[in-house]
């Protein structure tokens, strides 16, 4: 029997499917961007020892032709093909909208892909209900040692259930960043806010120039990033994972869990003249466009977005980005001044019950998937943050990609972004609904916070 959570995920994975890809193995597009053979190699090798039983592995992953990404896995497998010849991989790859639909059907059905890439707030669903494995075993498994020396337990924090289960092998991390275009600032002499306060003064005079202080993919409801950091910012982390979490899930119109003045906070941004006119009708591509045109002053989003900047302005603009965390509230006291947004949102599952052979060829496939080999070359081509401990050369990155690895690596604590923690309805309610009904003027912030409210509500009533 479905459950009623997989059933309340299927609902809103149709809707999802419309959006345009969230994270950044989905749509970065860069043309030189494959492992060398002998790095893909290097990691097949490493797994194949062991059982020579024929294997059929179906692998689900967001990495379409022209990701950052899909020469690297197409090399690995190129190499399986070599080097495992029982080992038969058959790729899926789909945009990550579309890969959230096909996965929650297929999952519905208990016909999930052997191996897929997944985000962090459909892994939980899908371990509560025992579709996929827990990977302590794995991670904890002398077999295994690679698991312990690529990802720290500060990596796996929100990937872990309260008992303990781990939800996915880590791949991707991301941290956040407000990106700022700093031969703007240096022409006007202005500086990156520290402090919210900073940022409402700055706004104004960021108009003054003719200029949109902010952009974003509003018709993609690229919101979810923002929301956060606003919360988190107003709330702090314990008051962030109650709601989203569970232990205070219809608590999102309470004022002491923060969500009220995140919303507040976000109506002081509108009313200041954060975004331009019509950003709601603006896709992802269209706002990376406008921001490498010097058209916006600022983004603010996840570590992907350099190579996406890349592919708007060329490496000449994104050399001149830099990143700054989100700014503090110095008003609300129960806000965490230092947590960012972002961790180990992104990684691979292996589906449950399969036989053992399969099992265990499907892990070693994860392992080399989730290897300092194979992405470490992805990362120094400004694809993503890799989620592990890997040296790097730093000649190869850009300055703000750099920065963005460090603030990664040096981050005390993290919260996902809101479609990578929250059940989808509820974030659905918040990047769909809430906070475009505020720009447009059509709800006010009580409004949008009951908007969120009743998805809450909704959700809790069909767990």
């Amino acid at each position: 029997m479905i459950s009623q959570k997989i059933k309340k995920v299927l609902a809103i994975a149709m809707v999802t499917a419309m959006l345009s890809a969230t994270f950044s193995g989905c749509g970065t597009s860069k043309d030189d961007s494959a492992v060398s053979s002998g790095s893909a190699s290097g990691a097949a090798s490493n797994s194949a020892a062991g059982n020579d039983e024929p294997v059929d592995i179906r692998l689900m992953t967001s990495w379409t032709a022209g990701s950052v990404a899909y020469e690297s896995i197409e090399a690995l497998l190129e190499t399986y093909k070599k080097e495992k010849p029982n080992v038969k991989i058959t790729h899926d790859a789909l945009p990550s909208a579309d890969l959230r639909t096909k996965l929650t059907v297929e999952m519905a059905a208990g016909t999930p892909a052997d191996v897929s890439w997944c985000i962090l707030s459909y892994a939980r669903e899908f371990i509560k209900d025992d579709k996929i494995i827990d990977w302590a075993p794995v991670y904890n498994d002398p077999k295994h040692p690679e698991f312990k020396q690529w990802f720290s337990e500060v990596s796996l924090n929100f990937a872990t259930t309260d008992d303990g289960k781990i939800m996915m092998a880590p791949q991707e991390g991301s941290i956040d960043g407000l990106y700022y275009n700093t031969e703007m600032f240096t022409k006007y002499g202005w500086n990156p806010p520290q402090t919210f306060d900073e940022l409402l003064a700055l706004i104004p005079k960021i108009k003054e120039k003719g200029i949109s202080p902010l952009v974003t993919g509003g018709k993609d409801g690229r919101f979810a990033w923002l929301a956060s950091a606003l919360l988190a910012r107003s709330a702090g982390l314990d008051n962030f994972k109650a709601l989203t979490l569970g232990d205070a899930m219809t608590g999102w119109k309470d004022p002491k869990y923060g969500f009220t003045d995140a919303m507040n906070k976000f109506k002081q941004m509108i009313d200041a003249g954060a975004y331009p006119k019509g950003v709601l009708g603006m896709s992802a591509t269209e706002a990376d466009q406008m921001f490498a045109r010097g058209e916006a002053a600022m983004y603010y989003e996840g570590a992907w977005k350099p190579g996406n900047f890349a592919t708007a302005g060329g490496d000449e603009f994104v050399n001149k980005i830099a990143r700054v965390d989100f700014p503090v509230f110095t008003d609300c006291p129960n806000g965490d001044t230092k947590v960012n947004v972002g961790g180990n949102i992104i990684g691979f599952f292996v589906a449950n019950d399969l036989p053992d052979a399969k099992r265990e060829a499907c892990i070693n496939l994860v392992k080399d998937i989730v290897s300092p080999e194979f992405n470490v070359p992805i990362m120094e081509k400004g694809g993503f943050v890799y989620a592990g401990n890997a040296d790097y050369d730093k000649t190869k990155v850009s300055p703000v990609m750099n920065q963005l690895i460090e603030a990664y690596r040096g981050a005390t604590s993290y919260i996902p972004s809101m479609d990578a923690i929250a059940p989808p309805a509820v974030d659905l309610a918040i990047k769909q609904t809430a906070m475009p009904g505020m720009i447009t003027g059509e709800f006010d912030v009580q409004r949008a916070i009951a908007e969120v409210q009743k998805a809450a509500e909704d959700y809790a009533r069909g767990k």
